[in-house]
């Protein structure tokens, strides 16, 4: 049978355990390179999918190694940065490992004695060139476009290292060690119970879903990358109008463009503001019919609330809030008539070089 979207969501569970189970050996040339060392930030250096990874998981990293990450598109990074900061660990992502500006941007970083390393799938690309250490995302190959599994395994790779580096470099002591462990396993344990629900919760709002002509995606903290991730997923595979909105971001301006035909889905996590985001679900709730939301509560107060029933901390939720976006990426797509086996604009990367 061939390989499908769903086909790799339903392999997260496997991979992430397979991820968790083999960081030590998978992160040790990381380890060996950055333990000693006291970065000023770590600068990432990534594009689509794989910057919304980082979105998802640097407030972890930030959190339990009290260090700043800084985000940076590459081809800005290297056609307009004003220099390189070489006590900065430099990370390029790429699942791939063939984005050209993703690549160009390392190899202007490693013009500098700055360290440079790279995150991909494929240990054979030419991002792993100009790499000190090259660091395994760990979901081998997908051979769909739109990926899914690979995109977990980015946030929770991320987040391992950030965590492994953390006790290596005694930021943190064992007893936090292992309760960090111990909740990246339990949010792990409850990835296929989340795929169950979201199919479900998609099945009783398909034909509403189907119908929508834009879509919007709020999030606010770590659920900020879930709403990118939705921008990216939707826009790739269901191919209408969708913005992925911070929450203050959405109030100061996106808000005004608001009609009956467009469809809200709120990310809601247990953080500092889910209050002030259910008051902008109620205000909106009363200029469109079509709000939805995806919550880690046991109940819903809407029919089209998915609610997760998931007890998880909220640096940690990204890797269960972004199933039921990529679930509805594939099903939302294929059900509305987009074959995404069929390969659409086949000369693109061919004309304008963007992967190598």
């Amino acid at each position: 049978m061939k390989e499908t979207m769903f086909t790799y969501i339903n392999e997260e569970y496997k991979t992430n355990k397979s991820i968790l189970s083999n960081r030590k050996k998978n992160l040790k040339e990381f380890i060996n390179l950055a333990k000693d060392k006291n970065y000023d930030e770590w600068v990432v250096l990534a594009t689509g999918s794989s910057i919304n990874a980082i979105e998802c998981a640097k407030y972890y990293v930030e959190n339990i190694l009290e260090i700043n990450i800084e985000m940076k598109m590459p081809s800005v990074f290297s056609n307009y940065g004003k220099g390189i900061n070489e006590n900065a660990l430099y990370l390029g992502v790429t699942q791939g490992g063939s984005s050209y500006s993703t690549i160009e941007a390392l190899k202007t970083a490693s013009k500098t004695n700055a360290d440079i390393i790279s995150l991909t799938a494929n240990l054979n690309s030419s991002v792993c060139d100009i790499s000190k250490v090259v660091v395994d995302i760990g979901c081998g190959e997908e051979k769909v476009g739109y990926v899914t599994k690979g995109f977990s395994a980015t946030v929770l790779t991320f987040m391992l290292m950030g965590l492994e580096l953390a006790y290596e470099s005694d930021k943190i002591n064992e007893q936090t060690y292992m309760d960090e462990l111990r909740k990246i396993e339990q949010a792990i344990e409850h990835t296929d119970n989340v795929i169950e629900k979201t199919l479900n919760w998609y099945e009783e709002n398909k034909e509403e879903l189907i119908s929508a002509k834009q879509i919007a995606c709020i999030g606010y903290g770590p659920g900020y990358g879930v709403t990118r991730e939705a921008d990216t997923k939707i826009t790739e595979t269901v191919r209408i109008p969708m913005n992925g909105h911070e929450l203050e971001e959405y109030m100061h301006g996106p808000y005004l463009s608001l009609s009956n035909k467009h469809h809200i889905i709120f990310i809601e996590t247990e953080g500092k503001l889910e209050d002030r985001q259910q008051a902008l679900r109620l205000y909106l709730n009363e200029y469109t019919d079509h709000i939805y939301k995806i919550t880690y509560k046991n109940y819903k107060e809407d029919r089209r609330d998915l609610a997760l029933d998931i007890s998880v901390d909220e640096l940690i939720s990204p890797l269960l809030f972004v199933i039921p976006i990529q679930i509805l990426s594939y099903f939302l797509a294929e059900d509305k008539g987009n074959k995404l086996s069929q390969k659409i604009f086949e000369d693109f990367d061919d004309k304008l070089k963007s992967k190598i």
